[in-house]
């Protein structure tokens, strides 16, 4: 049976100037003018054959007829966007875009993507790494690793891996520290970038252990987590590393653990992606690769 449907401009019109219960403001979101609104709204208010706004000289106000139509419509338009962004994202099954930290992709992700590469040859992984949030449906992005205290709203979300902080160094350094109090003899490194909602600077990390009367303020600091690695396999220092993220230098040695004590980060990272793109059979190769990679627990093979 064919369906008798109102015309699109005139449905987006009403539900815009209901929502804002404004032909102007309904104007300026479409990007046309209020009487062109004013038009297509009474278009639709024919086709229907009822009132949906009572106009006065203040405003409008719904009738009770436009406040049962209004939820119906913006649950049918909200279905075509999405069905549509969906479209769009799984239009191109070859290409996968991924966006993720510059410190995870660089010192955990990118280092495995060779075993995701030989076992999905025909996706090609484009990665995106950004220190900001990204909009996945705004900038195309297909899938994430995203860091920090989970979960996100909006998005289908999945914990990946939780994190904990250790005291890590180059082994020759390591040789000079038999206990935490030894850290006052050696320079101590920092990450710069730390915001203070996560536990990973020195000073949170000794007040979670109990120590006292270590001076932790002195020594380099790096916005990059990657030159900070970097720093400590070169003997520059003892950092505080994030298991994740130094998990390849500590399996190759380059990099050891002159104590045990640990605190949990205070944070995760998370696989995102769209709820409505979740089910797309390259972005469920993606995750699953990932999940398996995480509870093999190896290092890369770099």
């Amino acid at each position: 049976m064919a369906r008798r449907l109102p015309p699109l401009n005139a449905v987006r019109a009403f539900e815009a100037a209901a929502r804002h219960e404004s032909f102007a403001l309904a104007a300026d979101e479409l990007a046309v003018t209020p009487s062109a609104v004013s038009q297509q709204v009474k278009t639709l208010e024919e086709i229907v054959g009822v009132a949906l706004f009572t106009r006065r000289a203040r405003g409008l106000s719904l009738t009770a007829a436009g406040r049962r139509y209004l939820p119906r419509l913006t649950e049918a338009l909200d279905a075509i966007a999405e069905a549509s962004r969906a479209l769009a994202a799984g239009g191109d099954d070859r290409t996968l875009t991924v966006t993720a930290l510059g410190s995870f992709a660089a010192l955990w992700l990118v280092p495995r993507l060779p075993g995701f590469e030989a076992a999905a040859p025909e996706i090609d992984v484009r990665l995106a790494t950004s220190d900001r949030v990204v909009d996945l449906a705004a900038d195309g992005v297909d899938a994430g690793v995203r860091y920090g205290p989970g979960p996100y709203s909006g998005l289908h979300a999945e914990k990946l891996m939780d994190e904990t902080v250790f005291p890590v160094c180059a082994p020759a350094l390591a040789r000079r520290l038999t206990r935490p109090a030894d850290l006052a003899e050696v320079a101590l490194l920092h990450d710069a970038s730390a915001t203070g909602r996560y536990i990973y600077n020195w000073k949170t990390w000794a007040r979670a252990h109990g120590l006292e009367g270590l001076d932790l303020d002195r020594g380099p600091g790096f916005t990059n987590s990657t030159f900070l690695v970097q720093a400590a396999i070169a003997e520059r220092g003892v950092m505080l590393g994030r298991s994740v993220l130094v998990a390849d230098a500590l399996a190759a040695g380059s990099l050891v653990r002159p104590f045990t004590l640990e605190s949990p980060a205070g944070a995760a990272y998370w696989f995102v992606t769209l709820p409505e793109t979740a089910d797309l059979p390259k972005i469920k190769r993606f995750r699953d690769w990932l999940f398996a990679e995480v509870a093999r627990g190896a290092p890369s093979a770099a």
